[in-house]
């Protein structure tokens, strides 16, 4: 299964060559899975409003907000399609909150150029994760956090890269954090029990992962991680 980041850059490569409908095929994946953020559904709110989709288009830009709040470009987005759809009053409301989130917040910075720099961060502790720099990544993932803490998708990396690492007590305490607000995320709940696995707390995974399995039926991992608790268990 395609994780969210491959979801989404599979999606961004089809909106560039303006295959819309190959984008909005992706993206729904991506949402029906659970495993959409923020970006994801500014994304298909555009992808949707280029194909005539404009009520849908409208219920992603909010699915965007509803995530990021603080989100410049979906407040944009869904003004610019409100007015275009003849709901003046509402896209007027929409392009003032975008204009008052437009100043500096708590960060110093404008919000979109915070929102920038954020996913500047993120990407490069990509860039150092995918080379074996670890510490070099994790340290890029927690500048991004200091500029948008609620980026929960940028936590969810930082906290495979503190897995990765070895340091798997931080990584389940942000975890944690990701589950707080996202609870029935699979990506999350999947690593929460790993962590736990690994630090050898068994009935944590096991809790972890049953609750997975509840809300995930379908999905095949959660029998492998399973079983491998049983095993462990097993050899005592």
């Amino acid at each position: 299964m395609d994780s969210a980041s491959d979801l989404v850059a599979r999606a961004r490569e089809r909106f560039s060559v303006r295959d819309y409908h190959g984008a909005v095929l992706l993206l729904r994946e991506a949402v029906v899975e659970g495993m959409a953020y923020a970006d994801a559904h500014n994304l298909l709110g555009l992808s949707l409003a280029l194909i005539g989709q404009q009520a849908e288009a409208v219920s992603s830009f909010d699915a965007a907000i509803a995530l990021n709040p603080r989100y410049v470009e979906a407040h944009l987005n869904r003004a610019v399609l409100l007015n275009d759809m003849g709901r003046t009053e509402e896209a007027r409301d929409a392009f003032a909150t975008a204009e008052h989130l437009g100043k500096p917040d708590e960060t110093g910075f404008p919000v979109m150029v915070a929102n920038r720099l954020a996913n500047a961060h993120a990407g490069l502790a990509g860039e150092y994760r995918a080379a074996g720099a670890l510490d070099e990544a994790i340290a890029q993932y927690e500048r991004a956090l200091q500029l948008r803490p609620g980026y929960a998708d940028i936590r969810l990396a930082l906290a495979r890269a503190l897995t990765e690492r070895g340091r798997h007590e931080d990584a389940g305490r942000q975890l944690d954090e990701v589950l707080r607000v996202r609870p029935e995320w699979l990506d999350a709940m999947l690593l929460r029990g790993l962590t736990a696995y690994l630090q050898g707390d068994l009935a944590t995974a096991d809790a972890v992962w049953t609750a997975a399995a509840e809300r995930h039926p379908e999905e095949p991992r959660i029998e492998i991680y399973r079983a491998m608790l049983t095993r462990r268990r097993a050899a005592g």
